[in-house]
C-alpha cells in the first residue's frame, strides 16, 4: 500500500495577493494601490489603466479581504507590514509611491511613518486621523452599528438595487466587486479595522517624513481634518506636503472619478501641479 502524501506546510509568512503589470523596464516607478475597508484589488480596476503606460503597478488585497482573507491580523499597522514586505519583494528598486483609499490611507500613512526608506510618496484619500471627531470616535467605537449599516448598504438588497443606489452619485459597482465587497464584510474584519483606525493620531502623522497628499471629498468627508492634516505634516518639517478636496466627490471618489483620480496620481508622482480639480486647503 503506498505511504500517505505528506501535508504542504502552510507558509508562515504569506505574501498578500497582488497583481503586477506595467512596463518591463526596472527603472519605472512601482506604484502600489491600497483598497478600502471590504473592497478588493478590483476596486482599481477602472483607474488603474490610465497609470498602467508608465509606471509599474502593484494592485494588493490586503490583510482579512478577497485573495488575503486568511492573512492576520486585520489591523492598520499589520497590512502596513504586509505591505513593506511586498514592496521590498516586488517593487522596482524596493520602493514605490503608495496610494491609499480610505482603509489604504491610513495603511498609506502608518506605512510612511514606520518604514519611510520604502515609500517614496504617498497619496492618500480619505483618511485622517479622527481623535477629534466625537462622531467618528463614536461610530469606530461601536463597530457592530457600522456593520449593519454596510450589511444593509451592500448586502441585504438585490445586486440590482446597490447598483442603481451607488450609481445615482456616480459610482460605478461591478458585480465582481460586489461580490468581493459582500465576502469581505465580516464582522471580525470591520471590527479589528475600525478599532486600529483609532489608533492613528496626530502624533503619528507628524511623524511622517515622505511627503503626502491627503485628499478630502467634499461631499461626504470632514474637509476640516484633512486641512489640520497638511498643517500637522507641514509644521512638523514635512514642507513637501499638502491637503487638497475635490468638489462633488463621495468617499468611494476612485469608482466615481477613475480619469480624474489617476491624473491626480501621476501629477503627485511626478512632482507636478495638480489638477485645477483638486483644490487646495491652506
Amino acid at each position: 500500500m503506498a505511504s500517505p502524501q505528506p501535508k504542504p506546510a502552510l507558509a508562515l509568512n504569506p505574501e498578500l495577493f497582488h497583481i503586477s503589470f506595467g512596463p518591463v523596464s526596472t527603472k519605472t516607478p512601482t506604484i502600489i494601490y491600497l483598497h478600502g475597508m471590504i473592497s478588493s484589488h478590483l476596486e482599481s480596476a477602472n483607474m488603474a489603466p490610465y497609470l498602467s503606460d508608465a509606471y509599474h503597478l502593484l494592485l494588493v488585497d490586503l490583510n482579512g479581504h478577497s485573495n488575503s482573507a486568511a492573512i492576520t491580523p486585520y489591523t492598520i499597522p499589520a497590512m502596513a507590514d504586509r505591505v513593506a514586505s511586498l514592496i521590498r519583494r516586488r517593487a522596482r528598486n524596493g520602493t514605490a509611491h503608495v496610494v491609499g483609499v480610505s482603509m489604504g490611507g491610513y495603511v498609506a500613512l502608518d506605512l510612511a511613518r514606520r518604514y519611510p526608506s520604502l515609500v517614496e510618496s504617498v497619496f492618500n484619500a480619505g483618511a485622517v486621523p479622527l481623535q477629534d471627531n466625537r462622531i467618528a470616535v463614536w461610530m469606530l467605537s461601536h463597530p457592530g452599528i457600522v456593520w449593519y449599516l454596510f450589511k444593509l448598504s451592500f448586502d441585504w438588497l438585490p445586486t440590482s438595487l446597490v447598483q442603481w443606489m451607488q450609481s445615482r452619485r456616480g459610482v460605478i459597482i461591478s458585480d465582481e466587486l460586489l461580490v468581493d465587497m459582500r465576502r469581505n464584510l465580516r464582522w471580525d474584519v470591520v471590527r479589528d479595522v475600525l478599532g486600529s483606525m483609532l489608533l492613528f493620531g496626530s502624533k503619528e502623522l507628524a511623524e511622517i517624513r515622505p511627503r503626502v497628499v491627503g485628499v478630502a471629498a467634499a461631499l461626504s468627508e470632514d474637509i476640516e481634518a484633512m486641512r489640520r492634516e497638511g498643517l500637522v505634516l507641514r509644521e512638523n518639517g514635512n514642507r513637501a506636503s499638502r491637503a487638497v478636496v475635490l468638489e462633488k466627490a463621495v468617499h468611494a471618489w476612485v469608482l466615481q472619478y477613475p480619469e480624474l483620480f489617476a491624473r491626480g496620481v501621476r501629477a503627485w508622482v511626478e512632482g507636478e501641479e495638480l489638477p485645477e480639480e483638486y483644490e487646495a486647503l491652506e
